[in-house]
Formats: structure tokens, sequence, C-alpha cells
């Protein structure tokens, strides 16, 4: 049993098939040739460096608020001394941002004299309080 098509050489066939098997390939072969660069080349450890230097930085949170300050050296009239006394300076930590913790410190006179030790404690922060 032999089907002949009229017309059709083995010639004409093949060229039939090369060309479904060409057209299948580009097919196959365009999405693998379009995640490449313009030009058609792959990227390469270049661009990816490059992609990697020209990425936008995630945005830092702010810094934490700082839990010691520090009081600089400063003279303040004492109603418990009844004087203008020298207070050195040190750090508070504050406690709760309506109070501070200071620590315990020693005034003088502005000349030097008359040591007093004023407890620690919790006081209010430096800007309303006029004692040490």
């Amino acid at each position: 049993m032999r089907i002949r098509i009229a017309g059709a050489t083995l010639s004409v066939v093949m060229n039939v098939l090369r060309a479904i098997v060409i057209v299948s390939l580009l097919l196959a072969a365009g999405p693998s040739a379009a995640q490449g660069l313009p030009g058609g080349r792959p990227p390469d450890a270049i661009d990816r460096a490059r992609g990697l230097a020209t990425q936008p930085f995630g945005t830092l949170p702010p810094p934490a608020r700082s839990a010691e300050t520090y009081v600089p050296q400063r003279r303040v009239y004492s109603p418990a001394q009844g004087r203008e006394v020298l207070v050195p300076g040190h750090y508070e930590r504050d406690v709760n941002g309506q109070r501070v913790e200071v620590p315990p410190l020693v005034t003088t006179t502005p000349d030097g004299r008359n040591p007093v030790v004023v407890p620690g404690g919790e006081r209010p922060p430096l800007e309303p309080r006029g004692a040490p």
C-alpha cells in the first residue's frame, strides 16, 4: 500500500520539516535571549556588581535617645545652703523623660572651699531645676 501525493517530492517534504524545526528552535530560544542584556549576551559578574552598586539602600531607624547626658560644671544658687555653689560636671541618667537620676555630688563654693555632699537620687531634668 503506497499513498502518493501529487507534486510532493522528498526534497519539498524535507524543506518543510527543516523550516518547522528551525522555527521551533527560534521560538524556544526566544525567552532565554530576552532575559539577557541588550545585544543578546548573558549577564556576567560586572553586570551583577553594577546592579548591586546601583540598588537603593534601605533607610535606618533613627538612633535611640541616649540614656545618659553629660552636664558640664556650672554655678547655681543653692537654697538649701543659702549661697552660690559650684556643681562639678557629671552624667545624669534619664529615668522616664520626666525625671533624671543624678549621682551624689560634692559641691563647693566658687573658690573651692566648704565642700558639701549632695545626695544622689531622682530629680527633675536640668532645665526646670535650679539647685544641684
